[in-house]
């Protein structure tokens, strides 16, 4: 069912998104950054149109945006594209993969197989680290 799809596709970047928050906690509460969500429409084959959140993390004059690409990717759940406000030619990519119980989130820093790895706390921090020396 494409609706159910839709809703559990949804459900997971929302989760993304409050992991991430947890995992950057301490320094939201110190106000070294603050996140905010908007809604995004999106189109897809056989789902049609629907709203998803936007993630963006302000750190200060960069903001670092989680945006949602789309359900129907070959070869994952979805996929939601990572980048620097203004240098989207720098993307990354979070990739939803599902095992037999579980939905995990992939980070892509290139399009090659072989550099995927989990994302978790330490590589998100390592995507800030790298990121905000560069920019």
């Amino acid at each position: 069912d494409w609706n159910d799809q839709r809703d559990i596709w949804i459900r997971q970047v929302d989760k993304l998104y409050s992991d991430i928050e947890e995992w950057l906690k301490v320094y939201i509460d110190k106000e070294y950054i603050s996140l905010s969500l908007y809604e995004k429409t999106l189109f897809e084959e056989h789902i049609g149109e629907y709203r998803i959140n936007v993630l963006e993390i302000d750190l200060g004059e960069p903001l670092l945006v989680f945006r949602p690409i789309g359900k129907n990717i070959i070869g994952a759940e979805g996929r939601v594209d990572v980048f620097l406000s203004g240098h989207l030619n720098d993307k990354k990519m979070l990739l939803l993969t599902e095992d037999e119980q579980n939905f995990l989130w992939e980070l892509w820093p290139t399009k090659d197989r072989k550099d995927a790895k989990p994302f978790n706390r330490e590589s998100l921090e390592e995507i800030l680290e790298d990121w905000l020396q560069y920019y």
